[in-house]
């Protein structure tokens, strides 16, 4: 087995067991258990089940953005796609409630109205007065349906939906009643609302080709949170994306559409730092009278120029060690000061170089701090957590019922490290060590992500150890005395560039992180330390994935 691989491992453990499968009830390492023996991870690939995925509350606004022109008042009523782990489109929690729906059927009322006043987009050819059943008809109902189904319909379809046509239109509202039935009827259809992966093969156990029309969806999806452009549709309906040749360029195609593949990036990274709320996360104005709305605003523009800085402005260089380990920030006069520098006017974010001593990468960014801080102190169990389970891909159960706060046991005054002290005892340190050690170094970090020495009036030690899933998480695995020395440590090691390919494998195929392949997991941290850390390369890895193409009954 890979050491690559070893990373994944022990999640299996905690999901299924709690702590004490890693670490001994003293706090002593204990062997790291396997998922899979190496020998099963041959040549025949696991292949995902057919579904049906939902299309996010962003997906369903892009789709309709750019295929009707249209942005639909109804869809600031959508509820939030809330989550508990992982992304916010996994596909299992993407269901219709009956809010849900009634939200839908509002918008499928608005895009009605505006066919009327747009026919052109929605292919009616003639004049909307005249429209009864035959050409101009059907042409209405192939060319609305391949937008909104993202596929060709079949003969019976549109015959179904001309019947429908004459029959509203026959209600007393005419043509245009009509026209706005069937375009309401197609919006709220499944094939619509939700992307299919179910291809064409029904036998159980077999595997099911995926149509060219459901790769051309995922692909598009993954990639430009949007419906497929009239090339991938093409392609899709001459049968060619099962090439894998096509399929890959098709696939650089995209990512290279700056104007499309940026903001679903940025989408991914946003979820991933579950930074997406960013906005919502105020601090208290009587300790932090900085913190104003205008202030959060430029903190998500900042993490947008960030990524972009990495994935898509001109000379970059695309890698992970560079959101790992990069030492500069996008800032304007507000947020200057915010990291030490001076001399920064006017409200344009500008890019300056950061103290090499202090900062280091994406974690010491004042969105990420500022994020994942509560509104008056750092949240420094919250922090540890975040990073021991989303970046090194090893979540930590939730204390049992009943456990009070530590800090009611420290004395007043008490830094947070020492309020904290409690968890050296054996019953918490189980799972304490495992994080506590990232949240003691991000103490250097105020609650607005300010890079700070002292706490309650005493100087912050923000030394520490962290036990690496890649080494069992045997005690004390690496040992620094800072944050910036534990990134340092961190890049050196395969933990945080196994886990971001999980997490970005998990992004892409809606699925939580303990529901993927083990033996696909082991490929794609192999390919992507092969590609050096290429971001577009593991995109273009997870693409190649036999599961982005089949299915298994």
């Amino acid at each position: 087995m890979s050491r690559s691989f070893r990373l994944a491992a022990p999640l299996a453990v905690v999901v299924a067991s709690g702590c004490t499968g890693v670490l001994g009830p003293e706090g002593e390492a204990a062997p790291a258990a396997e998922t899979v023996p190496a020998a099963e991870c041959g040549a025949t690939p696991a292949l995902a089940k057919p579904r049906i995925w939902r299309l996010t509350n962003t997906q369903l606004a892009n789709t309709l953005r750019d295929e009707f022109d249209i942005q639909p008042a109804a869809l600031a009523n959508l509820p939030n796609e809330a989550r508990l782990d992982g992304f916010a489109n996994q596909a299992s929690d993407l269901r219709i409630a009956p809010l849900l729906a009634d939200v839908y059927f509002a918008v499928g009322e608005e895009l009605g109205a505006h066919a009327l006043q747009n026919p052109d987009k929605f292919g009616i050819a003639c004049d909307v007065a005249g429209l009864a059943p035959g050409p101009c008809l059907d042409g209405f109902v192939t060319r609305t349906g391949q937008k909104l189904w993202r596929r060709p319909l079949s003969a019976a379809e549109v015959t179904s939906f001309s019947a429908l046509f004459a029959k509203t239109a026959a209600q007393g509202e005419g043509p245009a009643g009509g026209v706005k039935s069937v375009v309401q009827a197609l919006f709220m259809s499944p094939n619509s609302l939700h992307r299919t992966e179910l291809g064409t093969v029904k036998n159980s156990g077999a595997v099911t080709p995926l149509t060219d029309h459901e790769i051309a969806s995922a692909l598009s999806y993954l990639l430009w949170d949007s419906a497929p452009d009239a090339e991938l549709t093409a392609l899709a309906d001459q049968g060619e994306l099962r090439d894998r040749t096509v399929l890959l360029a098709q696939a650089k195609r995209l990512f290279e559409a700056r104007d499309k593949a940026a903001p679903a990036m940025n989408h991914f990274f946003e979820q991933w730092l579950e930074l997406e709320n960013l906005s919502n996360s105020v601090k208290e104005a009587s300790i932090f009278p900085m913190a104003t709305p205008e202030l959060t605003a430029d903190l998500k523009e900042e993490l947008r120029l960030f990524t972009n800085s990495v994935l898509f402005d001109a000379g970059a260089d695309r890698r992970f060690d560079s959101l790992f380990t990069s030492t500069y920030a996008f800032v304007n006069e507000r947020t200057a000061p915010l990291y030490g520098l001076s001399g920064v006017t006017g409200n344009a974010m500008v890019r300056r170089e950061l103290n090499p001593t202090e900062r280091r990468g994406i974690f010491t960014s004042l969105p990420f701090l500022w994020g994942h801080a509560h509104s008056q102190d750092t949240n420094l169990v919250g922090r540890g957590a975040y990073v021991r389970a989303e970046v090194l891909c090893h979540r930590v159960p939730l204390p049992p019922g009943g456990v009070p706060n530590a800090g009611q046991f420290a004395e007043p005054g008490a830094t947070g490290r020492q309020r904290l002290g409690i968890h050296a005892s054996p019953g918490c340190a189980v799972c304490h060590n495992l994080f506590d050690g990232i949240g003691f170094a991000l103490e250097s970090y105020d609650p607005i992500g300010r890079y700070r020495t002292m706490d309650q009036g005493q100087v912050i030690d923000a030394s520490g150890s962290l036990p690496l899933p890649s080494e069992g998480n045997a005690l004390p695995g690496i040992v620094f005395s800072n944050f910036v020395e534990m990134v340092d440590e961190l890049a050196q090691k395969p933990d945080v560039y196994g886990c971001f390919a999980q997490q970005f494998a998990a992004y892409a195929s809606g699925y939580d992180l303990p529901e993927l392949d083990a033996c696909e997991k082991e490929r794609l941290a192999d390919d992507f330390a092969r590609s050096q850390h290429a971001i577009d390369q593991l995109v273009l890895s997870v693409i190649a994935s036999p599961s982005f193409i089949d299915r298994r009954n």
